[in-house]
């Protein structure tokens, strides 16, 4: 997380993992403000730094000419950079932000570093920029090399430029030229701190630190001093977080770093030439809070500033919760532990403190006098006994018809949350249901699911099958229905071998023994669901007639026959029609004897 306090030391600002810059007023102990950028997701904010300056910019359009573009007295603002290159100034006075700047380049902005109120000096991977507060453009940039560059700072009083990303150059800003390179550290550097001597006539240094090493380098900034050897190195037990130097009257340099660990580090030293070995802290202060009698539980400091010689600003706590104190160095002992409360428990014990509104208590016996009417009604007493509410009684009603009814239903299908996964790309959903070994379950999924996520759940299973027994295995169960059920959709797509193509890789890498017994099953088998499923949606019509009635009529023949020829599928049929067809028979005989007997009375019956 970045953070840095402004040159007096009343604010310290910090940006949280959320993308939130987060303001504390060091002096009264408070949070002062609280800053999200509208794109603090897509583009995060990388850096900050304090911008202080008698002459600010005033807000407003830069093309109105009649505007001013200064006013006077003192503000305080910040500048930060963000993932995508552009540059954001935040105003403490408004409490929102004054204006942007892009770069246009969409490179991240990893450092910043200003002079006055008038040019801001960043790296943008490897190389350097200029923006102009007052136009709100950028004035210059220029490559500073191959190496990303990870710290940057403007040497006060001068029109030179340090650059840091394993070793650290000094530039000339008009004529842009290397003037001295100095080793740096054996990792990239991403800590730049001037220091500037009470004597005017002495040298000038820096102090460097890195992201791999326990080191902090201290460099002569003289031209004619050699580069290749720090002056002096301090040792400590982790990386440099930040760092704070006080100049003393005397010309000695205290110096305060707060390590990754949560400790602070104080050196005392005079920089009057090289240092033969690396130096060790004259104290190191820690915070801790006894929450549990058995455990003592150390407390994070985020950063450390100089108020004086002897006095020095810690803040402690978590994103959440800061509190800064001021503490006096007086004895330099090895190791100074503060006992503090425990922040969270001491915020939750505010929360929870008793109120000062008190609730009457009322008895059972009270009574309650109505303005429509001048009865009393009398509250219902107590008898000892706790009703049951209705809620309770409908949860247990619903448990036991829950219980009586124990089998639970059970979907035949999960295409809808296959669907939600593919679009989504959630990797927790397609596991959980990519991972499924009932073939039938795969199968009915495969069907219900819609013609445009086939071609996504193939190039992901495609990412399955590359894995260990099992996923392949299951993927392969996956590939197999898909090309079962949609191969007419899979062969009209035209980028069909390239979808294929690193499937068909990892199939034929990981089965050694392939054999033509074992394509020529897998053709069939393609072919057969493919006539199945043909056969299964072509309906069964039947072109005979199911009736046929013939009237055959004749002219000598008393007697009229009908014939009916009933065609059915079914042998009941056949056998209901010849019944029906000899009880017609039988009849019309009987009918035509009796017809018979009545035109000729005097013949016998039978012959």
């Amino acid at each position: 997380m970045a953070c840095e306090f402004s040159a007096d030391g009343k604010y310290f600002a910090q940006i949280s993992l959320e993308g939130k810059l987060k303001i504390w007023n060091t002096l009264s102990n408070s949070f002062e403000q609280e800053f999200t950028p509208n794109f603090h997701l897509a583009s995060p904010c990388t850096c900050l730094h304090f911008i202080h300056s008698d002459t600010t910019s005033k807000l407003g359009s830069p093309r109105k000419k009649k505007r001013k573009n200064f006013q006077n007295g003192s503000s305080i603002y910040i500048a930060l950079g963000t993932a995508s290159g552009r540059l954001l100034i935040y105003s403490l006075t408004k409490g929102d932000l004054d204006h942007m700047i892009d770069s246009m380049t969409s490179q991240s902005i990893n450092c910043l570093s200003t002079n006055n109120d008038e040019y801001i000096y960043s790296g943008i991977d490897s190389s350097i920029f200029v923006w102009n507060l007052h136009k709100r453009n950028i004035n210059s940039k220029w490559v500073a090399g191959n190496e990303k560059i990870n710290g940057i700072l403007v040497i006060p009083d001068s029109q030179k430029l340090l650059t840091a990303s394993k070793n650290i150059k000094l530039w000339d800003i008009h004529s842009k030229e290397v003037l001295k390179v100095y080793t740096g550290h054996s990792s990239q550097v991403n800590l730049l701190h001037y220091i500037k001597p009470k004597d005017s006539a002495a040298d000038a240094y820096v102090m460097s630190g890195s992201k791999g090493d326990r080191l902090l380098n201290c460099w002569n900034l003289n031209e004619n001093v050699d580069g290749k050897n720090a002056v002096a190195s301090f040792l400590m037990e982790d990386i440099v977080n930040n760092l704070s130097i006080y100049i003393s009257n005397d010309g000695s340099t205290h110096m305060a770093a707060t390590v990754r660990s949560g400790v602070v580090h104080v050196y005392q030293h005079t920089l009057n030439g090289k240092c033969s070995k690396p130096l060790k802290p004259k104290t190191t202060i820690q915070v801790v809070s006894d929450s549990r009698e058995d455990v003592i539980s150390p407390i994070h400091i985020t950063a450390a500033v100089y108020r004086d010689t002897q006095t020095l600003c810690i803040g402690y706590g978590s994103a959440v919760v800061q509190t800064f104190e001021n503490i006096t160095i007086s004895n330099y002992q090895k190791l100074q532990c503060l006992l503090r409360e425990d922040l969270h428990k001491l915020r939750i014990s505010k929360e929870n403190q008793v109120s000062k509104v008190h609730t009457p208590i009322v008895g059972n016996d009270v009574h309650y006098l109505t303005s429509q009417t001048s009865s009393v009604t009398t509250k219902r007493k107590n008898d000892g006994q706790q009703e049951v509410p209705m809620e309770r009684r409908l949860e247990n009603l619903m448990a036991n018809e829950l219980d009586s009814n124990s089998k639970v239903p059970k979907a035949d299908n999960i295409a809808q949350l296959l669907v939600q996964g593919l679009h989504s790309k959630d990797k927790n959903i397609l596991k959980t249901v990519l991972l499924k070994k009932d073939e039938l379950l795969i199968k009915n999924t495969i069907r219900r699911l819609p013609i445009t996520v086939i071609v996504p759940l193939f190039e992901e299973l495609t990412k399955l099958i590359q894995g260990k027994t099992l996923s392949r295995k299951i993927g392969l169960m996956w590939l197999k229905n898909i090309l079962l059920i949609h191969s007419g959709l899979l062969l009209s797509n035209p980028d069909l071998p390239k979808l294929f193509g690193e499937a068909l890789g990892s199939i034929e890498a990981g089965i050694a023994l392939q054999t033509p017994r074992s394509k020529l099953m897998g053709r069939l088998e393609l072919l057969v669901s493919q006539i199945s499923q043909v056969s299964a949606q072509e309906p069964q019509n039947n072109n005979e007639a199911l009736l046929i009635f013939n009237d055959k009529v004749s002219s000598d023949s008393d007697n009229d026959v009908m014939e009916f020829e009933v065609h059915s599928n079914s042998e009941n049929d056949w056998e209901e029609a010849s019944s029906s067809d000899g009880e017609n028979n039988e009849n019309e005989k009987v009918d035509g004897s009796d017809n018979e007997n009545e035109g000729d009375s005097d013949e016998p019956m039978f012959s």
